[in-house]
């Protein structure tokens, strides 16, 4: 109760006043003490989506009428971006909002992709940036960038000299870079299809150390060509094309339907999409 009251600028007296109001209201106790917690009741965990729905919609509505301008703004946003996609595209979004708006800040939020949708609702995401999937269902969608899976293999790599076939690819031991700690990648999808399968020896959580990894000895690892040839700085592997067709899902700009007429949603959004126009 006193954490609830520091955190909505109220004082304890006024929080227990008012959650006594709540429990008339709803016949429930809403709130009873376990141990040294205290706990929401099931009528209370029934209702938290849709009261957080509600006030987020006031909230959209009060921001919506509200002017935005960035250069006395001092908003702060929330981009959802996976690890990739932030060495890649993060530090160019950054350079333009500092530029225009010097007093807006912004953070980098990693995310479980089955959850986007409900982070963007709930105001824990004001974009993200992602490819298209189940979970994106709903959401206002604008693609930005399309890309093609390559290899990346170490220079002198005794099996790939400028290319490598479906067979040595399969042979081959295998570095996969995901945040999740278990499940395939989209090679390994369409490997399936194909009934093939490789071996994954090393699993990271980012980009860059399985690109490292590559660099110091002969596995493999499957990537987009746009990530490839942002890390070509840090290690010069050798790029080669992938020896199996893998169906393209572009890179898409994501946000949700109630951020729409969101005057700074909106300016963030043109931010975003001017750092991945072509020059």
């Amino acid at each position: 109760m006193t954490a609830a009251a520091r955190h909505l600028h109220l004082s304890q007296s006024a929080i227990s006043h008012a959650l006594a109001r709540l429990r008339v209201a709803f016949d429930d106790e809403l709130f009873v003490r376990a141990g040294n917690a205290i706990v929401p009741t099931a009528l209370a965990r029934s209702i938290i989506d849709p009261v957080r729905d509600a006030l987020q919609g006031v909230e959209q509505a009060l921001v919506a009428a509200a002017r935005f301008d960035p250069a006395t703004a001092t908003r702060g946003f929330r981009i959802g971006l996976r690890q990739a996609n932030e060495a890649r595209v993060f530090a160019g979004i950054v350079a333009r909002a500092v530029r225009a708006a010097p007093g807006v800040t912004l953070a980098s939020v990693n995310f479980r992709r089955s959850e986007v949708a409900g982070a963007l609702a709930r105001g824990e995401l004001d974009l993200a940036i992602d490819v298209p999937s189940d979970a994106t269902a709903g959401l206002r969608a604008v693609p930005v960038q399309s890309d093609t899976m390559v290899i990346a293999a170490r220079r002198g790599h005794p099996k790939v000299a400028g290319g490598i076939d479906l067979e040595a690819y399969l042979a081959a031991d295998h570095v996969q870079a995901s945040p999740r700690s278990s499940g395939p990648g989209l090679e390994d999808e369409a490997l399936a299809a194909m009934d093939r399968t490789r071996r994954v020896a090393i699993r990271c959580q980012n980009i860059w150390s399985a690109w490292q990894i590559v660099a110091q000895s002969d596995m493999l690892l499957t990537l987009l060509g746009t990530h490839a040839e942002a890390l070509l700085s840090t290690a010069d592997n050798q790029i080669v094309p992938l020896p199996f067709a893998i169906a393209q899902r572009p890179l898409q700009l994501l946000w949700h339907p109630a951020a729409e007429r969101d005057p700074g949603n909106a300016w963030l959004r043109g931010l975003v999409l001017a750092q991945f126009a072509p020059d």
